[in-house]
Protein backbone atom coordinates (compact mmCIF):
# COMPACT_ATOMS: atom_id res chain seq x y z
CA UNK A 1 0.00 0.00 0.00
CA UNK A 2 1.49 3.51 -1.47
CA UNK A 3 2.51 5.51 2.04
CA UNK A 4 0.58 8.23 0.30
CA UNK A 5 -3.02 6.95 1.52
CA UNK A 6 -1.66 8.65 4.64
CA UNK A 7 -1.44 12.15 2.86
CA UNK A 8 -4.22 14.78 3.73
CA UNK A 9 -5.32 17.80 2.16
CA UNK A 10 -8.02 20.24 0.19
CA UNK A 11 -7.66 22.87 -2.68
CA UNK A 12 -11.62 23.69 -2.25
CA UNK A 13 -10.32 25.40 1.39
CA UNK A 14 -8.60 28.04 -0.69
CA UNK A 15 -11.20 28.62 -2.81
CA UNK A 16 -14.04 29.03 0.05
CA UNK A 17 -10.96 31.16 1.97
CA UNK A 18 -11.05 33.47 -0.93
CA UNK A 19 -14.48 33.66 -0.48
CA UNK A 20 -14.71 34.38 2.84
CA UNK A 21 -12.11 37.27 2.42
CA UNK A 22 -13.96 38.95 0.23
CA UNK A 23 -17.35 39.19 2.44
CA UNK A 24 -15.40 40.04 5.27
CA UNK A 25 -14.19 42.97 3.41
CA UNK A 26 -14.78 45.89 5.23
CA UNK A 27 -15.11 44.55 8.75
CA UNK A 28 -12.85 45.14 11.57
CA UNK A 29 -10.36 42.94 12.63
CA UNK A 30 -12.39 41.84 15.84
CA UNK A 31 -15.52 40.82 13.52
CA UNK A 32 -13.89 38.91 11.09
CA UNK A 33 -13.98 35.28 12.26
CA UNK A 34 -11.36 32.35 10.98
CA UNK A 35 -12.28 30.14 8.02
CA UNK A 36 -9.75 27.57 8.83
CA UNK A 37 -9.63 27.17 12.44
CA UNK A 38 -8.86 22.92 12.64
CA UNK A 39 -8.91 23.44 16.22
CA UNK A 40 -12.69 24.18 16.37
CA UNK A 41 -12.61 26.02 19.55
CA UNK A 42 -16.10 26.40 20.04
CA UNK A 43 -16.49 22.31 19.89
CA UNK A 44 -17.58 20.52 23.35
CA UNK A 45 -17.04 16.96 24.19
CA UNK A 46 -20.50 15.28 23.83
CA UNK A 47 -20.98 12.65 26.48
CA UNK A 48 -24.56 11.38 25.18
CA UNK A 49 -22.46 10.29 22.06
CA UNK A 50 -19.36 9.35 23.43
CA UNK A 51 -18.01 5.48 21.51
CA UNK A 52 -15.22 3.49 22.44
CA UNK A 53 -15.38 0.09 20.28
CA UNK A 54 -13.48 -0.22 16.88
CA UNK A 55 -14.52 0.78 13.66
CA UNK A 56 -13.20 -0.95 10.20
CA UNK A 57 -12.37 0.62 6.97
CA UNK A 58 -11.58 0.59 3.63
CA UNK A 59 -9.28 1.96 1.75
CA UNK A 60 -9.37 2.06 -1.69
CA UNK A 61 -7.79 4.62 -4.90
CA UNK A 62 -8.56 5.74 -8.35
CA UNK A 63 -8.18 2.07 -9.21
CA UNK A 64 -10.81 0.30 -7.32
CA UNK A 65 -9.19 -3.11 -7.93
CA UNK A 66 -6.71 -1.77 -5.09
CA UNK A 67 -8.51 -2.32 -1.80
CA UNK A 68 -6.86 -2.63 1.99
CA UNK A 69 -8.25 -2.40 5.30
CA UNK A 70 -8.01 -0.35 8.32
CA UNK A 71 -9.09 -0.82 11.80
CA UNK A 72 -9.24 1.97 14.68
CA UNK A 73 -9.93 1.16 18.00
CA UNK A 74 -11.30 3.73 20.47
CA UNK A 75 -10.35 3.08 24.01
CA UNK A 76 -10.36 5.56 27.21
CA UNK A 77 -7.33 7.60 26.69
CA UNK A 78 -5.67 5.55 23.56
CA UNK A 79 -6.52 4.92 20.24
CA UNK A 80 -4.64 2.26 18.41
CA UNK A 81 -4.71 1.86 14.55
CA UNK A 82 -3.75 -1.50 12.67
CA UNK A 83 -3.01 -1.38 9.07
CA UNK A 84 -3.46 -4.31 7.47
CA UNK A 85 -0.68 -4.35 3.83
CA UNK A 86 0.03 -7.11 1.10
CA UNK A 87 2.46 -9.37 0.91
CA UNK A 88 4.95 -10.76 -1.02
CA UNK A 89 3.04 -13.67 -1.45
CA UNK A 90 -0.76 -13.17 -2.57
CA UNK A 91 -1.86 -15.15 0.34
CA UNK A 92 0.56 -12.69 3.44
CA UNK A 93 -1.02 -10.08 5.19
CA UNK A 94 0.93 -8.16 7.05
CA UNK A 95 0.03 -5.87 10.23
CA UNK A 96 1.38 -2.91 11.60
CA UNK A 97 -0.23 -1.41 14.66
CA UNK A 98 0.16 1.70 16.38
CA UNK A 99 -0.71 2.97 19.53
CA UNK A 100 -1.28 6.52 20.64
CA UNK A 101 -1.44 6.92 24.40
CA UNK A 102 -2.53 10.58 25.45
CA UNK A 103 -2.05 9.87 29.36
CA UNK A 104 1.84 9.80 28.65
CA UNK A 105 1.84 11.29 25.45
CA UNK A 106 3.52 8.65 24.15
CA UNK A 107 3.24 6.48 20.15
CA UNK A 108 4.38 3.23 19.98
CA UNK A 109 4.59 1.02 16.76
CA UNK A 110 4.39 -2.69 16.86
CA UNK A 111 6.07 -4.45 14.57
CA UNK A 112 4.31 -8.23 14.58
CA UNK A 113 6.61 -9.48 12.28
CA UNK A 114 9.80 -9.32 13.87
CA UNK A 115 8.30 -9.20 17.35
CA UNK A 116 9.40 -5.58 18.26
CA UNK A 117 8.30 -2.24 18.93
CA UNK A 118 9.34 1.68 19.04
CA UNK A 119 8.27 3.94 21.48
CA UNK A 120 8.56 7.39 20.69
CA UNK A 121 7.28 10.63 21.73
CA UNK A 122 3.55 11.58 20.71
CA UNK A 123 3.54 14.21 17.80
CA UNK A 124 7.19 13.57 16.65
CA UNK A 125 6.46 12.91 13.06
CA UNK A 126 5.85 15.24 10.58
CA UNK A 127 5.47 17.61 13.21
CA UNK A 128 6.06 20.01 10.68
CA UNK A 129 2.98 19.50 8.75
CA UNK A 130 0.47 21.91 9.43
CA UNK A 131 -3.49 20.77 8.60
CA UNK A 132 -6.33 23.56 8.30
CA UNK A 133 -10.00 21.88 8.17
CA UNK A 134 -13.07 23.22 8.28
CA UNK A 135 -16.71 22.89 7.87
CA UNK A 136 -18.73 25.17 5.02
CA UNK A 137 -22.25 23.69 5.80
CA UNK A 138 -21.50 20.86 3.49
CA UNK A 139 -22.71 17.09 4.14
CA UNK A 140 -22.11 13.19 2.98
CA UNK A 141 -23.42 9.76 3.96
CA UNK A 142 -21.49 6.88 5.62
CA UNK A 143 -23.74 3.98 6.36
CA UNK A 144 -26.36 5.97 6.06
CA UNK A 145 -25.90 8.40 8.65
CA UNK A 146 -25.17 11.80 7.56
CA UNK A 147 -21.77 12.94 8.54
CA UNK A 148 -20.26 16.61 8.11
CA UNK A 149 -18.31 17.54 5.53
CA UNK A 150 -14.75 18.71 7.03
CA UNK A 151 -12.40 20.20 3.85
CA UNK A 152 -9.12 22.34 4.02
CA UNK A 153 -5.83 22.02 3.20
CA UNK A 154 -2.68 20.47 4.47
CA UNK A 155 0.93 21.30 3.42
CA UNK A 156 4.17 19.50 3.89
CA UNK A 157 7.23 21.53 3.14
CA UNK A 158 6.46 22.99 -0.37
CA UNK A 159 4.27 20.29 -1.17
CA UNK A 160 0.14 21.12 -0.89
CA UNK A 161 -2.39 18.20 -0.21
CA UNK A 162 -6.00 17.96 -1.05
CA UNK A 163 -8.72 16.03 1.50
CA UNK A 164 -11.77 16.12 3.20
CA UNK A 165 -13.43 14.14 6.14
CA UNK A 166 -16.88 13.25 6.95
CA UNK A 167 -17.28 13.76 10.62
CA UNK A 168 -19.96 11.43 12.52
CA UNK A 169 -22.57 13.23 14.97
CA UNK A 170 -23.08 10.11 16.56
CA UNK A 171 -19.62 8.82 17.60
CA UNK A 172 -17.87 10.89 19.84
CA UNK A 173 -14.44 10.69 21.03
CA UNK A 174 -14.28 12.85 24.32
CA UNK A 175 -10.72 11.90 25.79
CA UNK A 176 -9.21 15.19 23.47
CA UNK A 177 -10.64 17.36 20.87
CA UNK A 178 -8.30 16.32 17.83
CA UNK A 179 -6.08 13.55 16.97
CA UNK A 180 -4.57 13.14 13.47
CA UNK A 181 -2.80 9.94 13.17
CA UNK A 182 1.26 10.47 12.61
CA UNK A 183 0.14 14.05 12.24
CA UNK A 184 -1.33 13.51 8.86
CA UNK A 185 -4.85 11.46 8.78
CA UNK A 186 -8.05 13.20 11.25
CA UNK A 187 -9.37 10.60 13.43
CA UNK A 188 -10.76 13.33 15.92
CA UNK A 189 -12.06 16.19 14.97
CA UNK A 190 -13.56 18.35 17.61
CA UNK A 191 -14.31 15.77 19.95
CA UNK A 192 -16.37 13.65 16.76
CA UNK A 193 -14.62 10.76 15.01
CA UNK A 194 -13.83 10.91 11.29
CA UNK A 195 -15.24 8.36 9.33
CA UNK A 196 -14.48 9.16 5.66
CA UNK A 197 -11.73 10.71 4.42
CA UNK A 198 -10.28 11.71 1.04
CA UNK A 199 -7.04 12.63 0.05
CA UNK A 200 -5.50 14.16 -3.56
CA UNK A 201 -1.87 13.97 -3.49
CA UNK A 202 -0.20 16.97 -6.21
CA UNK A 203 0.28 14.38 -8.75
CA UNK A 204 -3.66 14.01 -8.76
CA UNK A 205 -3.97 10.60 -6.99
CA UNK A 206 -7.17 9.82 -5.33
CA UNK A 207 -6.85 7.34 -1.85
CA UNK A 208 -10.39 6.80 -0.14
CA UNK A 209 -10.53 5.50 3.54
CA UNK A 210 -14.52 4.66 4.43
CA UNK A 211 -15.81 3.14 7.25
CA UNK A 212 -17.79 0.05 6.48
CA UNK A 213 -18.49 -1.49 9.75
CA UNK A 214 -18.71 0.14 13.50
CA UNK A 215 -18.42 -2.35 16.54
CA UNK A 216 -19.49 -0.59 20.17
CA UNK A 217 -17.95 -1.97 23.54
CA UNK A 218 -14.85 -2.30 25.34
CA UNK A 219 -11.80 -2.72 23.03
CA UNK A 220 -9.53 -3.77 26.43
Amino acid sequence: MKKSILLVSLVLFVLAAGAQKKKNKGKSDKDKKATTDYQQPEAVADTATKFTGIIKYFITSDDPSQKDSMFIIFAEDKIKVTMFNPGYKAEDIFEDNFIANFKDSSFLVIDKRTKTYKREKLGVRNKETEITLANYRKTGLVMKMTCKEYSGEMTMGEDVFEASALVSSQHSYISLSDYNFMNIQPVVLGYKIVLGYRNKTPDNENTYILAYKIEAGDPA
